[in-house]
């Protein structure tokens, strides 16, 4: 089992973006292209812009906007709410604040197999909550299993929230890796501290045990190990 701790990058080219991969001191990590959050204002856009050969989740954190996909019409978006998209083709996206707003969302990039056969387009749903919680934290589920979307490779992703101290073991498996960033506040991921905009890379684990203060919000990603290329 590893469990290694990264720090973010900050970049203000246009929005501005935290990423924990890509880094000066992280390469993508397959099928993780890109893990980042970014924050845009109406002064401060982010633009659209491609993808191929991959899914891009993207699930907003806070304010609100619209999610454009071209050539379609944008959509709205609000605190909870989570995409998909599949470009199995080549596909333009955007994340755009709305009037006056700032918008906060956390975003995964990941390669899609060569040989996929997914269609391409994109997927909306909601946090679905996941019952049987341990007091005083709370989970809900962003994709994968028990959501309405659902992902080509396999990606699952929870935000796990903790309104005051608690631990919670979440499952992983051997067969997965998991990226664990931190949205807010303080805690641990076995035992290693994380901080605000920091992430936990998560190997060959079963599980593995979340400890929190009153605030520590996580995003707990996972996806098979040992795609096809």
């Amino acid at each position: 089992m590893s469990v290694r701790v990264l720090l973010g990058e900050i970049s203000g080219k246009d929005a501005t973006t935290r990423a924990v991969i890509p880094t000066t001191g992280q390469l993508p990590w397959p099928p993780f292209e890109r893990v980042a959050e970014t924050i845009a204002t109406p002064r401060r856009r982010f633009p659209l812009h491609r993808h191929a050969a991959a899914e891009v989740l993207t699930y907003i954190i806070e304010g609100s906007g619209t999610y454009e996909v071209a050539p379609h019409s944008p959509v709205p978006v609000a605190p909870g709410a989570t995409g998909l998209l599949t470009a199995s083709t080549s596909l333009s996206h955007a994340i755009h604040p709305g009037q006056g707003q700032t918008i906060r969302w956390y975003a995964v990039v990941a390669t899609l197999p060569a040989a996929s056969s997914a269609p391409a387009g994109v997927e909306y749903g909601q946090a679905v909550p996941e019952p049987g919680m341990p007091d005083g934290i709370t989970a809900h589920r962003l994709l994968g299993p028990g959501t309405r979307i659902a992902s080509a490779i396999g990606l699952e992703c929870e935000l796990i929230e903790f309104p005051s101290n608690g631990t919670t073991f979440r499952k992983v498996g051997h067969d997965r890796i998991a990226i664990c960033y931190v949205l807010a506040g303080s805690g641990s991921v076995d035992n290693q501290a994380l901080e605000t905009g920091e992430a936990a890379l998560v190997d060959d684990a079963g599980g593995i045990a979340l400890q929190g203060r009153p605030g520590f919000r996580v995003i707990l990603t996972s996806a098979p190990r040992g795609l096809p290329k």
